[in-house]
Formats: structure tokens, C-alpha cells, sequence
């Protein structure tokens, strides 16, 4: 059977699934064994999840809570530069606040260093 369309190398390829997995799986020092038994299920079907570059979201969200890695906010990760990301999710939200927060510390900064008469 041929590749499919959505397995085809381009510009835009998307992020192969079971390599993050199996990244994931060796930083944090697990076996497949582990991971399997964490998730209940066997460890072929470990082998198989894996081989494959595209898995269902269930299988993805089951492998972060089994592994405590978050493999929906590296897949966001590696959309291609430019790409528009939802301004109204979370994490945009809170790196916005985040941002913001290191601008206003780095005033108060420079307003302490002029109090005490400290020069770049």
C-alpha cells in the first residue's frame, strides 16, 4: 500500500508522533514495558504506537498522562514560523501576562539601579 497523502514530505511536515514518543520515552528514562503498564495496555501495542508517524488524539492524550509529557504543546510547537496561533488559548494567554510582567520588572530594575546610583 502507498503512502498516503498526509504522509507525504513537503514544505509543512507534520511532527512524526512516534518519534516524539520514543524521545519522550528515553528522557524521562522509561521503558516500553513501563510505559504499557502505566497505560494498561501491551507492550506490542507500545511497539506499534511507536512505528507510526500520525496517531488518534486519545492515544496521544493517554501517552502524555502516562508519561507526564505534554506531546499536544510540542506538536503546537512545530507548526511552520509565521503560523497564527490562537490568540484566545490559554498558553497565549499567559505568555502575554508572562511578557508583560518581565517588562514591568525590568522598569523597576532600572528605577532601583538609578536610586542607587548604579551605571550599566
Amino acid at each position: 500500500m502507498g503512502r498516503r497523502k498526509y504522509q507525504e514530505k513537503g514544505a509543512d511536515t507534520y511532527p512524526n508522533v512516534g518519534k516524539l514518543v520514543r524521545k519522550a520515552m528515553l528522557e524521562k528514562g522509561m521503558s516500553k514495558a513501563e510505559l504499557a503498564r502505566r497505560m494498561g495496555i501491551s507492550p506490542t501495542s507500545i511497539n506499534g504506537y511507536l512505528d507510526h508517524p500520525s496517531l488518534q488524539l486519545g492515544i496521544i492524550w493517554n501517552l502524555g498522562i502516562a508519561l507526564q509529557h505534554d506531546f499536544l504543546l510540542e506538536i503546537a510547537n512545530s507548526y511552520p514560523a509565521g503560523f497564527a496561533l490562537n490568540q484566545n488559548s490559554n498558553i497565549i494567554k499567559e505568555l502575554t501576562e508572562k511578557t508583560q510582567k518581565i517588562i514591568d520588572l525590568e522598569k523597576e530594575i532600572e528605577i532601583y539601579k538609578n536610586a542607587l546610583g548604579i551605571r550599566k
